[in-house]
């Protein structure tokens, strides 16, 4: 009696029909739906458990970084994720990403996995609503990455040469003259080069963004890779204890501090201020739209014309390693 008394306090007046006790019928039955809804849901905990089930079949880094991720939300904020999925909202999504990442570029990579995982519930029917879409991102200031000099370049092309380098050879130069990504140029085989058309194919599989694309095979990139016995070659270009071999080789370069994806910047700014062809670029790049290029990639400051055609002219690399140091 109690309950239905204070229910009927809290009811508004009558209007438009609807007297105070179907108001208070409303509220029962919203009440027990949602308290239904709620038995069928499941703890954020289990949710992220199953999310990493169903991309098991992702790329062994992939799904080390979101077991990481996952920990740390078990670990760091168990509470958050002990909670129901229905029962969550964006305030406490944005409260433990807030506790968990110090910067914003954890920030949005947090946020980028929780979606993802609330996406999985709605999938399940554990929760109706992804509250994440209500944690804004923050915006992250993307350091400026200047593109290498012929100089350096040269010297990471004679120091390519040296017989303890020559075996990463290959994979430079299809970072530096194809603006392949580090980990896509470590996945290539030299099958998917197609020497008579020209082209380096590379399958959705190798891929970053998960697209399959074609990439023009420069005369100079040929060269380099023939010098390299590309021809003859067959199986991973990528050699053994890479990343060990790829530091070494740029020490002995010495062209600096190393900023990532500097090759592939590097292949933007030359490639458009050279052949001057933005689309075409785009499609060699793998971006869906042009507006990452605009904003972040191309970098021409201080590149000539001459310049920009003397990298892409196949005897750059050899007048560069037959240069002695």
């Amino acid at each position: 009696m109690r309950i239905a008394r204070e229910l009927l306090e809290r009811s508004p007046r009558a209007k438009k029909g609807v007297s105070r006790l179907n108001w208070c019928r409303n509220i029962i039955v919203a009440g027990s739906r949602e308290l239904e809804e709620s038995r069928c849901s499941v703890t954020l905990r289990k949710a992220m458990e199953v999310s990493l089930q169903e991309r098991e079949e992702r790329r062994p880094s992939t799904v080390q970084e979101l077991r990481w991720i996952f920990r740390r939300f078990m670990k760091r904020a168990s509470g958050f994720a002990g909670m129901k999925l229905r029962n969550i909202r964006a305030s406490h999504c944005k409260e433990a990403l807030d506790k968990l990442f110090d910067t914003p570029q954890q920030f949005r990579k947090g946020r980028i996995v929780l979606h993802s995982v609330f996406a999985c519930g709605i999938r399940h029917g554990w929760c109706s609503s992804n509250p994440v879409d209500g944690v804004l991102k923050p915006r992250v200031q993307e350091a400026e990455i200047t593109a290498l000099t012929l100089e350096q370049i040269g010297k990471l092309l004679r120091a390519a040469q040296e017989p303890e380098h020559r075996e990463c050879a290959a994979v430079l130069g299809l970072m530096l003259w194809a603006g392949v990504r580090p980990t896509e140029a470590q996945r290539l085989s030299w099958e998917d080069i197609n020497w008579e058309e020209g082209a380096i194919l590379l399958p959705a599989r190798h891929s970053k963004t998960g697209g399959a694309r074609c990439i023009t095979l420069q005369p100079v990139l040929r060269e380099w890779l023939l010098g390299c016995g590309g021809a003859e070659q067959t199986g991973a270009i990528r050699p053994q204890d890479w990343h060990a071999r790829w530091r070494r080789l740029r020490r002995e370069a010495d062209i600096g501090e190393w900023q990532q994806d500097v090759l592939r910047h590097t292949f933007a700014s030359y490639h458009l201020k050279h052949f001057r062809n933005l689309s075409q670029l785009q499609l060699e790049m793998g971006h869906s739209t042009l507006a990452l290029l605009r904003t972040r990639y191309l970098n021409m400051r201080g590149i000539s014309q001459d310049q920009a055609r003397l990298f892409w002219s196949p005897e750059f690399a050899q007048k560069t390693t037959s240069t002695t140091k």
